[in-house]
């Protein structure tokens, strides 16, 4: 069974991104990233990675994702996107709660690329419930120290985002 050691936390009110910073490093090869938020819209989180010149990488097609939505109200959805420019769907945003475990793999090596994987669990609307199942690559081998979490379509009430290693 695996071990987690808590490396940081972040959290905020009434913002439409947080970042987390020096957060991964070469202690760890695999980390466990929690978010929790409430957000007045709906939609998947869009995350990005930071590299270790503190530059936050939204261009140059580098991330390819794929998602599962669990809905409980209605069909299940699919969606995926090869060669863009955030991860979508490694999270969801919700107007009355979601939390998502993330675990990013081999972020700090700068001859792998970044892997990650997710589940997540939300209160969609009154009575409604969505899970998903995630999977995305980022697609360079740089040294990620840190993400950026947005919300696409509104600001977030409350997100907080703990990241662990896990040994």
């Amino acid at each position: 069974m695996a071990n987690l050691e808590f490396i940081k936390s972040a959290s905020a009110t009434a913002v439409s991104t947080l970042q987390i910073t020096d957060c991964f490093n070469a202690n760890y090869d695999v980390y466990q990233v929690v978010i929790d938020n409430d957000n007045a819209g709906n939609n998947d989180l869009y995350i990005r990675v930071i590299n270790n010149s503190g530059t936050v990488i939204s261009s140059g097609s580098k991330y390819d994702y794929a998602n599962l939505e669990l809905n409980a109200y209605g069909t299940f959805a699919q969606n995926n996107n090869a060669g863009f420019n955030e991860f979508r769907g490694i999270g969801f945003q919700a107007l009355f709660g979601a939390s998502t475990v993330a675990t990013f793999f081999e972020p700090h090596n700068s001859s792998s690329f970044t892997f990650a994987s997710s589940q997540t669990a939300s209160y969609y609307n009154s009575g409604q419930f969505r899970g998903g199942k995630s999977i995305g690559v980022y697609k360079n081998a740089d040294i990620i120290t840190g993400l950026e979490i947005n919300a696409p379509s509104s600001a977030f009430s409350y997100i907080k985002i703990t990241v662990y290693g896990v040994k």
